[in-house]
């Protein structure tokens, strides 16, 4: 059996602008229909995110529309990296799970993270880079937009 690596390497490459070309049109699908401008984008999920209160009780309420799909128990961290520093949030609830998208083989998660004023306030005064959001089973890299 004769074989080239150049042709294995080509093989792959091939398909790794393919995937690539995907994953933009999978974005560009979810964004569609949404108005609201994305907080992070990673290669096959859109993260919308903000500030709320509640109670006397701050929250960093997260939205991620694409791939991502969970279903938990044990809960979810997110670590919001800055220029100057890093924060890792731990969410409100352990039992989290995926719904199901509009677009096929797309998942709605919502997770809700607790902050503190003096947390929100650091991160106002501060540029965020990245965010990682850490599970079980993914460990998913967002970049700020």
């Amino acid at each position: 059996m004769k074989f080239s690596f150049n042709n294995i390497l080509t093989a792959f490459s091939k398909n790794n602008t393919n995937d690539d070309i995907q994953d933009t049109l999978f974005l560009e699908k979810i964004m569609a229909p949404i108005e609201d401008k994305p907080f992070a984008i990673s290669s096959k999920n859109i993260m919308f995110a903000g500030m709320d209160k509640l109670a006397g009780y701050y929250y960093f309420k997260v939205v991620i529309v694409g791939k991502f799909k969970i279903k938990t128990f044990k809960g979810v961290k997110i670590t919001i990296n800055c220029k100057d520093f890093d924060l890792t949030l731990k969410s409100n609830m352990d039992e989290l799970k995926s719904d199901f998208g509009e677009i096929p083989n797309s998942f709605i998660t919502a997770i809700d993270f607790d902050i503190e004023k003096k947390q929100i306030e650091k991160l106002k005064n501060s540029k965020i880079k990245s965010l990682q959001v850490i599970t079980k089973k993914q460990d998913v890299i967002f970049k700020a937009t």
